[in-house]
Formats: C-alpha cells, sequence, structure tokens
C-alpha cells in the first residue's frame, strides 16, 4: 500500500542543491505549488542552519517592499520561499551577493517558470542556478536510491535479471499521482478533496495573477479536454471547439500551463534523412491531476481499457521528469511517430550524446509482438544502442536483442 506518515521524507534534489553550491550563490528553485519545496526547505538537513523567509507572511513581504537590505542585513545563508510575491528583491540579492565577492548564499523558491516573469533572468546572470522540483517519485517516496534503470543504461553498466515483489497496485499509485499531499492521503476520499482543492486554488490563485482569464470556466474546460487527450497528439482547432474559446486564447492559455510546468509538451523525435512528425503530444506533470481533470473520480475508472494505458504512461513520464530535474545537463524527451510505419515509440531520451527508447505497457505480461515499435526505431537509429519496456510485471529480463522489460515499480 501506499505510504502514510507525517515525517519528512529525504528528497533526491537535496544533494542536487548542495553540489550547485560550489559553483553558484544562489540557487533557484522551481515547480508545482504543492510539490514540496517549502516542505524540503524547512527540513533538509543541510538547510538547518539557514534564515528561512517566506513573503507569505505579511510583515516580511511588506518589510522587503519598503527595506529589502534591512531585511537581509544578516551575513548569514537565506532562504527566500515565495520570492515571485516581490520578484524585485532579486535586485537586492545581487547586490548583497556582488559586494560579498560571492560569499553571501541564498536560495530563492517560487512556482514555475513564470514565477520570477516580472524580473529580468539577467539580474542574477551568471550567479543563479535553476533548479526544479517536481513531485514524488514513485522510488523517492520510498525512500530508494535516486540511481536507476536509465542511469545504468545511459552509463553503460549491465543490466541484471531479477524478480521484484509488487506491494502496491499499480492503478492505485497513477491515480494518486506525485503530489505529496495527494500521495500521502490516508483515505481515497481524502485524496479526491485535495485533488479538486489543488485545481480550484490553482485557477483563482496562481492564474488570476498571471494572466486575464475572462471566461474562467473555458479555462477549466481546457484543461479537462487536454486531460483526456493525455499522451495524443491534440490539434488546437480541436481545444478550441471543446472548450468555447477562439485559438488564439488556446494557445496563450496552453503556453500559460506549460510556463507553470504543468503541462508538458513533447515532440517528435526525428534522424537523419527522417520527415519529422510535426504534431506535439502533451502529458500533465501529474498523473492523477489528469486522472482528476478527466473525470476518473476513483482508482475503478482506470481499469477500464480503452483509457488505462495514456494514464499509466503519464504517471511513467512523470519518473521521467523526476529523473531528469537531478541532472546536471537536462536531459531531452521526446516521442517517435514515423509518417510511414504504424509504430510509435512513447518516449525518447537523448542525454549525453546517448538515445534511449522507452515503451509502456500496463499488462502484466509481454510478449515478443510487444517489441516491434521499439526494434523498429532501434533499426532507424543507430545512435540509439538500447530500448526498454516499462510494464505492469515484476521482473526485469531482455525481452529481445538490446531490449529489457523492466517493472514499473522499479522504473
Amino acid at each position: 500500500m501506499i505510504k502514510e506518515n507525517v515525517k519528512y521524507i529525504p528528497r533526491w534534489l537535496e544533494e542536487r542543491i548542495a553540489d550547485a553550491f560550489k559553483s553558484h550563490p544562489v540557487i533557484i528553485l522551481t515547480g508545482p505549488r504543492q510539490v514540496g519545496k517549502s516542505t524540503l526547505l524547512e527540513n533538509a538537513r543541510f538547510l538547518k542552519s539557514w534564515r528561512y523567509l517566506t513573503l507569505d507572511d505579511p510583515e516580511v513581504l511588506e518589510q522587503a517592499k519598503e527595506d529589502p537590505k534591512g531585511l537581509l542585513w544578516e551575513d548569514k545563508p537565506t532562504i527566500i520561499d515565495e520570492v515571485q510575491r516581490h520578484p524585485e528583491l532579486l535586485l537586492t540579492v545581487k547586490y548583497l551577493v556582488d559586494k560579498y565577492r560571492r560569499q553571501r548564499h541564498f536560495i530563492l523558491s517560487g512556482s514555475g517558470n513564470v514565477s520570477l516573469r516580472h524580473s529580468p533572468r539577467e539580474t542574477l546572470a551568471g550567479r543563479a542556478k535553476y533548479l526544479h522540483l517536481t513531485g514524488f517519485g514513485f522510488r523517492e517516496w520510498n525512500e530508494l536510491s535516486s540511481q536507476g534503470i536509465l542511469d545504468q543504461l545511459l552509463q553503460g553498466r549491465e543490466i541484471n535479471a531479477n524478480t521484484f515483489k509488487q506491494e502496491t497496485d499499480l492503478l492505485r499509485v497513477v491515480w494518486r499521482g506525485c503530489l505529496p499531499g495527494v500521495v500521502l492521503a490516508q483515505t481515497e476520499k481524502m485524496a479526491l478533496e485535495r485533488m479538486s482543492s489543488y485545481v480550484d486554488t490553482y485557477i483563482q490563485r496562481d492564474i488570476h495573477d498571471l494572466v486575464r482569464v475572462r471566461y474562467p470556466q473555458h479555462f477549466r474546460r481546457l484543461m479537462e479536454a487536454l486531460a483526456l487527450a493525455t499522451g495524443w497528439e491534440s490539434v488546437q482547432e480541436e481545444l478550441s471547439s471543446a472548450c468555447g474559446e477562439t485559438r488564439t486564447n488556446v494557445s496563450r492559455y496552453m503556453s500559460l500551463l506549460k510556463d507553470t510546468n504543468l503541462l508538458y509538451e513533447l515532440k517528435g523525435y526525428v534522424g537523419k534523412r527522417e520527415r519529422a512528425y510535426k504534431q506535439s503530444k502533451y502529458f500533465w506533470f501529474d498523473s492523477g491531476m489528469a486522472c482528476f481533470l478527466s473525470g476518473v473520480y476513483d482508482m475503478q475508472g482506470l481499469r477500464k481499457d480503452t483509457i488505462k494505458g495514456r494514464y499509466v504512461e503519464n504517471f511513467i513520464f512523470q519518473q521521467i521528469l523526476s529523473w531528469a530535474s537531478l541532472q546536471m545537463i537536462a536531459p531531452e524527451i521526446f516521442y517517435w511517430k514515423p509518417k510511414a510505419e504504424e509504430v510509435e515509440v512513447d518516449f525518447v531520451v537523448r542525454f549525453n550524446n546517448k538515445v534511449i527508447g522507452i515503451e509502456v505497457k500496463s499488462s502484466a505480461n509481454l510478449a515478443f509482438s510487444d517489441t516491434r515499435s521499439i526494434r523498429e526505431f532501434l533499426k532507424a537509429h543507430p545512435e540509439a544502442s538500447q530500448g526498454i519496456i516499462v510494464y505492469g510485471g515484476s521482473k526485469i529480463y531482455p525481452v529481445a536483442t538490446n531490449i529489457y522489460a523492466v517493472p514499473w515499480m522499479v522504473f
């Protein structure tokens, strides 16, 4: 069953944050609301001696506006949470970093890429490292190592056959998603209430703060339409019709969802002399939110074969995002769908000049026929030496030459 406790679960990104201070005096930590940024900053062991300020505190916010130097006078490593409430504070941070010759250290935290949009990125150019926190990875909230199958493949290490005990229902995990508050909710009713609150709060608090939405109900219908089309190629004309908005507004709203790291766009992978498949696919940052917005309000709703596969696919995508957030060089994520073939590879990861194809199957068993798409991908792309099929079973084993079957719970 899903772990349910109130103790702090260390985040994989903690080590990445600590390492980043070896080269940068300022870390800017972004990510969607409720993925655990504030919890990490308040509980990470190596940050216990840091001064913690949050601009959610009205008094702190007032001083940030009226007397920023006074607020940051103390020569001590400082965390400033919810910094998007007053981005102009970055100018004072820059001043102090330069005055003390990069010996003052700061962590600035905000929600989404747009959190600091009112302050030019060049304000802290050369001084700040941007890091991104996702929701929990499945292996992360079970407090396992951050080194997984992708690391083994990309580092050229051999994958050994193994069998694992499956203690958790895949569909339950997919339905809950990765938001800590939902993952750790004691009941499904409580989890559902938190999902509903998350969507309402996001629309009312974040969207209205960032952009004028004339008809919030249209924006909500757009999110629902995108969730229903999770993992599919989405056409803006169809989305416009579904939500009752113009194509211009649909494009603007989708950009906002992407900028706040709630929606991700995947483009088709293209090799040499290969015709590009131009239509994009879209995935949510969280499979639980995708389920909720699609009207799947309990785990049983995921058992329908017509919808199960794409939300399992979204869950695996968020595991890839969790892994990608830890890398020093950002990996690229695509999908592959050649124009002339009836095959498709769900995800293609390109990292450090290496390429891996990833297929997702929700079934507990695989046959050789399930490897067709990966085999065609490897034939067409000599730069890709291996592929994996993440599935609902419990064994790691070679299902075909250079293609491994990998259980979802260890991916």
